[in-house]
C-alpha cells in the first residue's frame, strides 16, 4: 500500500486507487501519516477531524470514522487500534512524504557524482503533486507542511 501526501490524499494498493471520499476519513487518514508507526491520541485525532466543534460522543463518532477507513483499506492496513488512541503502522517507504526526506538526505550526506546526486533530488521533487497534507486543517499538519515545503 502507498499512502501520497504531497498534494491532496492518494492512496494505492496493488490492486489500483481507494478511494477516501468524506473529507473527515481524509482527515483522519492525514493525522495518522504525520507521524506513522506512532500512536495518535483520541483528543488529536478528535481536533483534526473537528476542531473546536466536536460532536456531542467524540470517541463514538472517531471509531465510526476509524471503521470506515479500515474496511476502505482493508485487513492489512496497519491502522491499529492502541491504548493511547491509534496509529498507522506502515513502512517508511509507504509514505511519499517520509521517501521525500529519505531522497534528499542521500543527496545531501553522500558524496555522489554530480549526476547521482540530481538524479536524487529529480526523484524527490517528482513525488510532489502539490501542497503537502492539503487534505488537513489543524496546526500538526500546517508545521509539517510548511516544513517539507521549505526542504522542498
Amino acid at each position: 500500500m502507498e499512502f501520497r501526501v504531497l498534494g491532496p490524499l492518494e492512496v494505492h494498493r496493488g490492486d489500483g486507487p481507494v478511494t477516501i471520499g468524506s473529507a473527515r476519513q481524509r482527515a483522519l487518514l492525514t493525522a495518522l501519516l504525520l507521524d506513522p508507526g506512532r500512536p495518535v491520541t483520541v483528543d488529536a485525532l478528535t481536533e483534526a477531524l473537528w476542531g473546536s466543534r466536536p460532536p456531542a460522543d467524540p470517541r463514538n463518532a472517531l471509531q465510526t470514522h476509524v471503521a470506515r477507513v479500515r474496511e476502505l483499506l482493508g485487513p492489512r492496513s496497519g491502522l491499529r487500534t492502541c491504548p493511547q488512541g491509534y496509529l498507522l503502522d506502515v513502512e517508511d517507504e509507504q509514505v511519499d512524504a517520509l521517501r521525500f526526506e529519505q531522497l534528499a538526505d542521500e543527496a545531501q550526506r553522500q558524496d555522489h557524482d554530480p549526476a547521482t546526486t540530481r538524479a536524487l533530488l529529480e526523484a524527490a521533487l517528482a513525488l510532489w503533486r502539490g501542497e503537502a497534507f492539503v487534505d488537513a486543517a489543524h496546526g500538526a499538519a500546517h508545521a509539517a507542511a510548511r516544513r517539507l515545503a521549505e526542504r522542498r
